[in-house]
């Protein structure tokens, strides 16, 4: 299976097997980094990068479902996109879909 094959509009980021490697899974997507992360048994997409600072969220701590950021430890929800320190402030999550062991990703 060719690595940009699509699968109504979304774009293969990569399989199970590279995100257990890899947790998270980071990939190109419309020319835009993001990241796969596995959330107990959910898949969720995020932008690649923190809202607050930009720092690399490729990068942070992961403990449940909860993504702090290495730069200045702002926390976000990777089940809703809320931050912890900012409620105005959003991690964009993007639609994630898993197909057998591949997994496609839309933004």
């Amino acid at each position: 299976m060719a690595d940009n094959l699509e699968l109504n509009g979304m774009e293969r980021v990569g399989t199970l097997a590279d995100l257990k490697i890899r947790n998270p899974l980071k990939a190109k997507v419309a020319g835009k980094t993001i990241l796969v992360f596995q959330v107990g048994e959910e898949l969720v997409a995020t932008q690649a990068r923190c809202p607050h600072a930009q720092g690399p969220l490729d990068e942070a701590e992961l403990c449940g479902s909860i993504l702090t950021c290495i730069w200045h430890g702002w926390s976000f929800d990777l089940n809703t996109g809320d931050c912890e320190e900012d409620p105005e402030l959003k991690l964009k999550r993007f639609d994630v879909h898993l197909e057998g062991e591949q997994i496609f990703v839309r933004v």
